[in-house]
């Protein structure tokens, strides 16, 4: 609009002053000659410009069918209104409305390009028509007539071309957002395979390390130092465990990758095996834990392993922060029908007003004096409370400060106890001396695991490779089959569907990788069982036991 001003100037005041037009009529040959250069700027020269960038855009035959339809329309609209078709147009209707939503479309739909293009068809065809004295823009002379028109004009390519412009900035936006969202997708992948390869990297060497402590404890001449070294190892070698997988749980819980298996379950039962499992910890600090179930009704639907580590994690926490003699007590109660409340109440340190909106947050831990003297990553809350929400459950925190000890309250839906189906029938192996191929590529680990086995009088055959395992499958019979998921020259998978076909071994599988795909994945592939490493000695004995149980009952 700015530069329109310098041409009529020059040239309207050259005419004036060299007699060509006279100085009273200066103004409307100013305003006429300005519209027009104005006009020439908004529809001349974005159709040159735009037509002159090479286009990004990929039209599928969709969108070329689009635009060739309406373009075809607002060819039609124009003759309709400006042509001279039909008598609308000769009797001058003020009908030119008419043409705007097509333009509008076509700077919504498509590039500032195709609008420009539209704009231009149109002014060519309604100039044509105002001179010739068609449409709506006649007047009583043929220069009001075209400045009319051009005023017309000026107003629709405004409104249209910003438009195409706020669309064209929208989609540039969009495509930004697209390749970002690719690349954080892709690194999101990245992150996924490095935290499987580095669970199974750090949990793998710790199964022979656990294995090892089986077989040592099982040592009656030990001393009493010796016992008590021992238990500090487990404990040490258990915290990283956990440690390693409650980074991984917060990472799922995170990106909403969480698989849960919801059942009806007892929660008192589920509650009494998490203080079986905490009891020795307990009783090594000397806290007494009360459990005070009096709930009724006190079945809820939830993944049975998950509900446990909510539990887990709030009892952990308490025997944490409980100083030595202290107490714990774990109740339940039903303060409204279908509604149990678990709660976890220690006499411990306490929870400050401050810490207390934090509380659940990951890595909180309160106090830098309480981080250095309790140690861990303060992610037990924080998961036990995501897992809560995952159940459609509230957990609340609640303490009266400093040295007042805290309790923690887990409130869920009941459901109807269901009916348990009969346990399958399983044939004991403790007395059993089974033929078990063993396969890892971790030395240590298939050491470690051997000698574990054959202090429990099973023969064991191992092997570090999918090729030298079934080499050993066919000169031996074998009744069972443990075996790593990765190794060098195939999976475990392969392997198990190999044998499973050939002889219909029951198997075990035992990975670092523990994510319910990677589950599911052996399962599928014919295996009986999953464990995630470390594989402790009681695990793995179950675990046997189910396997060549169910096979036994099968055969």
């Amino acid at each position: 609009m700015l530069s329109a001003l310098v041409s009529p100037s020059i040239g309207v005041t050259t005419l004036a002053l060299g007699g060509f037009a006279a100085w009273a009529n200066y103004g409307p040959i100013w305003t006429t000659w300005w519209l027009g250069d104005s006009a020439g700027d908004l529809v001349v020269a974005p159709l040159i410009l735009l037509w002159s960038i090479p286009s990004t855009q990929r039209w599928s035959r969709r969108d070329a069918g689009e635009v060739g339809i309406l373009l075809l329309l607002l060819f039609v609209l124009g003759e309709t209104v400006f042509g001279g078709w039909f008598p609308i147009s000769a009797r001058n209707y003020p009908i030119s409305f008419i043409c705007g939503p097509v333009v509008i479309w076509t700077a919504f739909r498509f590039s500032q390009r195709e609008t420009a293009t539209g704009i231009f068809i149109l002014s060519a065809l309604a100039i044509w028509g105002t001179l010739h004295g068609f449409g709506p823009f006649i007047m009583e002379t043929e220069n009001h007539s075209l400045l009319t028109l051009q005023a017309w004009t000026a107003v629709l390519t405004i409104t249209a071309m910003a438009l195409a412009a706020a669309m064209a900035e929208r989609r540039r936006a969009e495509a930004a957002i697209e390749q970002q969202k690719a690349a954080v997708e892709t690194a999101n992948r990245t992150k996924d395979k490095f935290l499987a390869m580095l669970s199974h990297e750090l949990r793998t060497p710790l199964t022979p390390v656990i294995a090892a402590l089986d077989t040592l404890e099982t040592d009656a001449a030990q001393s009493e130092e010796s016992k008590a070294s021992l238990a500090m190892i487990r404990r040490n070698v258990e915290l990283e465990s956990q440690l390693i997988a409650d980074l991984l749980d917060l990472t799922r819980i995170a990106k909403g990758k969480l698989e849960l298996k919801f059942d009806s379950i007892d929660a008192h039962e589920a509650v009494l095996n998490v203080i079986e499992i905490c009891r020795a910890e307990a009783n090594a600090k000397n806290l007494h834990v009360y459990p005070d179930l009096r709930a009724g009704a006190h079945h809820v639907s939830a993944d049975t392993a998950k509900f446990q580590q909510i539990i887990w994690n709030l009892l952990k926490n308490a025997i944490k922060f409980t100083s030595e003699d202290g107490e714990i007590t774990i109740s339940s109660s039903n303060p409204a029908p279908q509604t149990i409340v678990i709660t976890v109440r220690d006499t411990g340190i306490g929870v400050e007003p401050d810490i207390m909106e934090r509380i659940f947050d990951p890595f909180e831990q309160g106090e830098v004096s309480f981080q250095r003297r309790f140690g861990g990553l303060g992610l037990g809350l924080a998961i036990s409370k995501s897992l809560a929400q995952a159940h459609g459950a509230t957990l609340l925190a609640r303490s009266e400060g400093r040295d007042r000890g805290a309790a923690f309250l887990l409130t869920m839906k009941t459901v109807p106890a269901q009916q348990q189906p009969a346990k399958r029938a399983t044939v004991p192996i403790e007395t059993r001396t089974l033929r078990i191929l063993l396969v890892d590529d971790h030395r240590d680990t298939c050491t470690a695991l051997e000698r574990l086995l054959v202090r429990r009088g099973h023969l064991v055959a191992a092997a570090h490779n999918v090729r030298s395992a079934m080499e050993a499958a066919v000169r031996n019979q074998f009744d069972l089959l443990i075996s790593d998921i990765a190794l060098p020259d195939g999976t475990g998978m392969d392997l198990m569907m190999q044998l499973h076909a050939i002889c219909g071994i029951p198997g075990i599988a035992i990975s670092g990788f523990g994510n319910n795909g990677d589950i599911e994945k052996s399962l599928q592939a014919g295996f009986s069982e999953h464990l995630v490493k470390p594989v402790k000695l009681e695990n793995l004995q179950a675990a046997m036991e189910r396997a060549v149980g169910a096979g036994s009952v099968s055969n």
